[in-house]
């Protein structure tokens, strides 16, 4: 699941990083450390812009919940994977099997659809109940 963001739309990678370090600090002196930028970096930027924007980020919860997902999703992978080498052979085949449906696509389970009492399924067309509707509507309208 993606959520989509305007926060750093236009941002190069540096801003971006910028914009992440000053969401979660208390100061800019705070970000340019954590990012490893120099003052001089930020006096050529547009600080109130970068500002509000980290500002944004730091109030959309949504945004971080993705970006915790995000940076987890390799980790998550690696485990899942892991599973494979267990030694229990019930979950080795779980986890093959769910990877080999997240890759590859499940498999079409086949659904058989009856009617009453499994008979056929009655199907009504519609299009002259509708066409008699609009032929009333356009006399009605045509009589005023």
């Amino acid at each position: 699941m993606t959520i989509k963001s305007n926060v750093f739309d236009g941002l190069d990678e540096r801003e971006t990083a910028y914009v992440l370090a000053r969401s979660d600090a208390f100061s800019n002196n705070q970000a340019l450390k954590l990012c490893g930028f120099s003052v001089g970096w930020l006096r050529n930027k547009n600080i109130d812009d970068l500002n509000a924007r980290a500002e944004s980020l730091r109030k959309d919860k949504a945004i971080r919940a993705s970006m915790i997902l995000s940076e987890a999703i390799e980790e998550a992978a690696r485990v899942k994977a892991a599973g494979l080498k267990s030694r229990d052979e019930r979950v080795k085949q779980a986890v093959a099997t769910e990877i080999i449906d997240r890759e590859l696509g499940k498999v079409p389970q086949k659904t058989e659809l009856t009617g009453k009492d499994g008979g056929a399924i009655e199907v009504e067309d519609a299009r002259e109940s509708i066409q008699r509707k609009l032929a009333g509507i356009s006399t009605a309208s045509d009589e005023r």
